[in-house]
């Protein structure tokens, strides 16, 4: 194991998670009229800001901690009861607002019934993280019991390739096992994360280069079928890596209110991300449908929606959600 303290590690975790959902925010924001330039930007966002969190989940998992019993009493109370209530909320907030105007995601039995089987294709997209999330964590404590960490990354890599990961309950969790194995090989593995996890230069050029690298030949990967998934793996794990030991320098050397400002982001990041949409596209809809003749340049809509869909929910959680019971509960899903 590496010789950071547990401070040293709460922090550059943060860090990368306030990094990793600016990032999540700012590519969800993308409407029809969106630049090409900023397509682009949002396509490489996709190519690791997920897999960065599956990564982060898996470094902080500690093997052994629990019971498998308490482990997913514990996982049930942090996913399933916000999966739970931002499902039904997002159901009455669509339900509603789906006889007024058209929805990109609307509520019908068939995307009901996805909030279960994949909820990608459910009214409620977002929710396939939680989902996948909570059956990694259910799937990869008693296999570890029987395989080693090799294995079980060999076991979802030969599924995903063979099978794709559209099929029903486990296709996403299998597909993104390989990000939270990675995690966890950071954490137990000392000569793999002192190698890996440094905040020099070129521990954070290295990483970057390599995935500039993959996603340069990722069109080339796509036309060979097979070794598409190999190479977004690839391209997930390089910058999930480039985030990590970025935010490790950043914690570092930083400007203490800087860090700090970016750890209070990563601190509130699973709220920012439930809620997130909602906001930001409140002001899309404000500034694009609304106010579509207003001469308001893009990127000025696209800032105020991204600070929006982070600040707004940040606060929320801070001032209200924390202070009761209930939303403690049911929508953070904390004692």
């Amino acid at each position: 194991m590496n010789a950071e303290t547990g401070r040293q590690t709460i922090d550059w975790v943060l860090a990368a998670k306030g990094i990793g959902i600016v990032l999540v925010v700012a590519g969800h924001f993308h409407p029809d009229a969106s630049p090409a330039y900023w397509t682009g930007i949002k396509n490489v966002i996709y190519a690791f800001h997920m897999p960065l969190f599956f990564v982060l989940s898996g470094y902080l998992y500690t093997r052994g901690t629990y019971s498998y019993g308490r482990l997913l009493k514990v996982k049930a109370r942090r996913l399933l009861y916000p999966f739970a209530t931002i499902a039904a909320l997002s159901f009455l907030i669509k339900y509603a607002a789906g006889t007024l105007v058209p929805l990109d995601h609307p509520v019908t039995p068939a995307s009901m019934l996805a909030l279960v089987s994949g909820p990608v294709d459910s009214y409620m997209p977002l929710l396939w993280f939680v989902h996948a999330l909570f059956i990694i964590f259910a799937v990869y404590a008693p296999a570890r019991l029987y395989l080693n960490n090799a294995v079980i990354v060999l076991i979802a890599l030969a599924f995903t390739m063979v099978f794709g990961s559209d099929y029903p309950v486990l296709g996403k969790p299998l597909a993104n096992m390989p990000y939270f194995v990675f995690g966890v090989m950071l954490r137990e593995n000392g000569k793999l994360s002192d190698m890996a996890m440094r905040s020099g230069w070129r521990c954070i050029a290295v990483p970057l280069a390599l995935f500039a690298a993959a996603y340069v030949i990722m069109p080339c990967a796509a036309g060979a079928g097979i070794a598409r998934y190999p190479a977004r793996l690839l391209l997930g794990a390089a910058g999930s890596l480039f985030v990590i030991n970025a935010s490790r320098a950043l914690t570092g050397r930083a400007h203490k209110k800087i860090s700090a400002a970016v750890m209070r982001v990563g601190y509130y990041s699973m709220t920012i991300y439930l809620l997130h949409t909602l906001f930001e596209s409140t002001v899309r809809i404000g500034f694009l449908k609304l106010l579509k003749n207003a001469p308001v340049p893009f990127e000025c809509v696209a800032c105020i929606a991204i600070a929006c869909g982070v600040a707004v929910p940040l606060l929320l959680e801070k001032e209200v959600l924390r202070k009761n019971r209930i939303a403690r509960t049911f929508i953070l899903g904390l004692s």
